[in-house]
């Protein structure tokens, strides 16, 4: 549930969803309406109520690496995302011939077009920066502004670093110096902020205004439907002995005799026309023949050792909402559209036979997902020698009990959630997941939230690996699981054709000279920033 992350990562963290972005982007609000040729610029935010309008002048650096009619982003800004994208992909990109020793602009990544390792880790950073702009100039066009709410966002982005850098004794230009980009200002990080806000402000707005039909769900699923199948199946196998190049005649024999003997074990097992058929099956046989079970042992195992092992195998028979693949004979013969319920077949592979019966054909996701808030007490923020679980409890039950005794609402929770939960990933959405799948959580939330029982404005206190928990059950959603899938394709797709034809309307300019001064080694070395945040 707790995963430590690089503060970088949660600057940069995915505010703009979506196929034309990056894999990472800042987070954070505000924005400009004006740039000036000087070295100041004018912020406009409404109020929240959207009638009186406060101006503030930061002032932002000359050095641009991209601008377009009204906003620009500083080079420096470049430079850290640059080096933050070069950080999150060297590794992958070194299956393709990536030299992580060498200076990328002395190592091409195509060659035959002159295109260096720099030259394709900057296209990918100026290709975002132009994203950015873009959606900045078709939000000013569209009437869209930044709220006081959005920019307490900044200022809340902002305070965390300040705090970072006084955890780590540092004065806060040197911390972002150091750990952003070099020359790098307050202002350039700022305003990097508010235009990255403004864009996914631009962003949600579109993305959510798209409108689909049920014709339109339905086609979009037959479109894709290999990648939102599943089907549910039990297998197994009955492994045997293959030659070598050294094996004597009598050994051929014997490994024959042992194949023929799979063999038979696999089309009897493939007799058996139920899940329960099938498991029992397969535990009788393990019992009878404990060696399959202990010869992978690299040690003896007690008779209850060996008991508990075939349960484990027995379990593992089942294949609970497999996802669609026919690169295997298995796969093939499984997702075959002619496959009907209990279905079973034996397939040979180079030295085992395995038995397959299918329990429920290719399907879509049907799921139903629910929502819901909680507060979560750790042990390390509530906890004392030798009582650290209780006293975190008892935190969570005095929460608890004020909460129910004086202002039992989901908006008062959503309120004490901000204030207590020790829950990273939630606690400024008020505690919210929404969304959440069956197996999505760890056990026992899952197990709370999906109750049968469970109503709306249900609430209770739940104990995890990770400390205790306040739920309040918000509900559940009445879309299925496949249904939000082609949503989110169609919405991706619709944005998409958007995107491509506002940028066509504005011109991003690049300010190449300053870009090609980037380097990957002013920053690669830099230590990481990290925090615990946590999330279910």
């Amino acid at each position: 549930m707790k995963n430590s992350i690089s503060l970088r990562k949660r600057i940069i963290a995915a505010m703009i969803s979506g196929t034309i972005v990056l894999a990472a982007v800042a987070s954070g609000c505000g924005a400009f309406n004006k740039t000036n040729e000087n070295t100041e610029s004018t912020v406009t935010s409404n109020t929240t109520s959207g009638s009186d309008k406060t101006k503030t002048k930061l002032p932002v650096s000359t050095d641009y690496a991209a601008k377009t009619e009204h906003f620009q982003i500083a080079t420096t800004i470049a430079n850290f995302l640059f080096n933050s994208y070069y950080q999150n992909r060297r590794d992958a990109y070194a299956y393709q011939g990536l030299d992580v020793t060498k200076d990328l602009k002395d190592q091409y990544y195509d060659d035959e077009n002159n295109i260096t390792w720099f030259d394709f880790f900057m296209n990918e950073t100026k290709k975002y920066l132009g994203q950015v702009l873009v959606m900045c100039e078709a939000a000013r066009e569209d009437g869209i502004e930044l709220d006081n709410t959005d920019m307490e966002s900044v200022k809340t982005t902002m305070d965390s670093i300040r705090s970072a850098a006084n955890a780590a004794g540092e004065s806060f230009e040197d911390y972002i110096v150091k750990h952003f980009s070099e020359n790098i200002t307050e202002a350039d990080l700022e305003n990097y902020l508010q235009l990255t806000a403004l864009s996914s402000k631009y962003y949600t707005k579109v993305y959510n205004g798209f409108t689909y039909t049920d014709a339109d769900y339905e086609k979009c699923f037959e479109e894709n439907k290999t990648s939102y199948q599943y089907a549910d199946f039990l297998k197994f196998n009955f492994v045997f002995p293959t030659d070598s190049e050294d094996s004597d005649s009598s050994k051929s024999k014997e490994n024959a005799a042992a194949a023929e003997k799979a063999k038979a074990y696999a089309e009897d097992l493939a007799k058996c026309k139920t899940e329960k058929e099938f498991k029992n099956y397969v535990r009788k046989y393990l019992t009878d023949n404990p060696d399959v079970i202990t010869s992978n042992s690299e040690s003896s195992m007690s008779d209850i050792e060996v008991k508990a092992a075939i349960e484990a195998a027995v379990d593992g028979t089942l294949m609970k909402k497999y996802p669609y693949e026919v690169t295997s004979d298995g796969g093939k013969w499984v997702f075959d559209l002619a496959r009907k319920e209990y279905d079973s077949t034996v397939i040979k592979n180079t030295n085992s036979y395995t038995t397959f019966l299918l329990l429920k054909p290719a399907y879509r996701d049907e799921s139903i997902s629910r929502s819901v808030r909680h507060i979560l007490f750790t042990p390390k923020s509530y906890g004392g020698e030798g009582q650290v679980m209780e006293i975190a409890f008892q935190k969570a039950n005095e929460v608890y009990n004020d909460w129910k005794n004086n202002d039992p609402t989901e908006e008062h929770f959503a309120e004490l959630a901000k204030q207590y939960s020790d829950d990273g990933g939630s606690k400024e959405n008020g505690g919210l997941y929404e969304n959440v799948k069956q197996g999505d959580m760890v056990t026992n939330f899952n197990n709370w939230l999906f109750n049968e029982s469970r109503k709306p404005g249900d609430s209770g206190i739940v104990q995890t690996e990770f400390g205790y928990h306040i739920m309040y059950y918000i509900g559940e959603d009445s879309t299925p699981t496949w249904k939000k899938s082609m949503d989110t394709l169609m919405r991706q797709d619709s944005f998409n054709e958007k995107f491509e034809e506002i940028s066509q309307k504005y011109t991003v300019e690049y300010n190449d000279s300053a870009i090609q001064t980037i380097e990957e080694s002013e920053y690669q070395e830099s230590s990481a920033i990290t925090y615990t945040e946590s999330s279910n």
